[in-house]
């Protein structure tokens, strides 16, 4: 059964809003497992493009939500975003050696392109899966 909150739109696909806390990271993987299981890297990317939006943006505070949509494509691809709430961090691919933040390069590595869109008032960080092996 679909949660309640899990919303299918014909035109944009899967989309689910979670509250915004580390606890949910593991609930927003599962809603990507469900929906995308022939992709079997949608949920380490969901996984890490979630846990960004909680650490670096506004959503991490009271009452902030990010919300994971999923787009499934009829060559096989799909398209998979984390939406968040904004605020002043910048995203890129960290240029340091210290520990952590090395989630983007694994995003990197595991998808065909991937990027962010948006400002400090809202962005999604997006990434386009290749279609699974035969």
């Amino acid at each position: 059964m679909i949660p309640p909150q899990t919303r299918w739109d014909i035109a944009d696909g899967w989309h689910r809003t979670f509250p915004g806390t580390r606890e949910q990271v593991r609930q927003a993987r599962h809603f990507v497992r469900a929906h995308l299981p022939c992709h079997p890297d949608a949920e380490l990317i969901a996984s890490e493009l979630a846990i960004n939006a909680v650490e670096h943006t506004r959503i991490g505070e009271p009452g902030g939500t990010f919300t994971a949509l999923i787009h499934p494509r009829p060559d096989g691809t799909a398209y998979l975003a984390i939406k968040d709430q904004g605020g002043p961090a910048l995203f890129g691919l960290p240029t340091s050696d210290h520990e952590g933040g090395r989630g983007l390069h694994l995003v990197e590595a595991l998808t065909t392109a991937w990027g962010v869109k948006g400002d400090a008032t809202g962005r999604t960080v997006w990434a386009e899966l290749s279609p699974p092996a035969p």
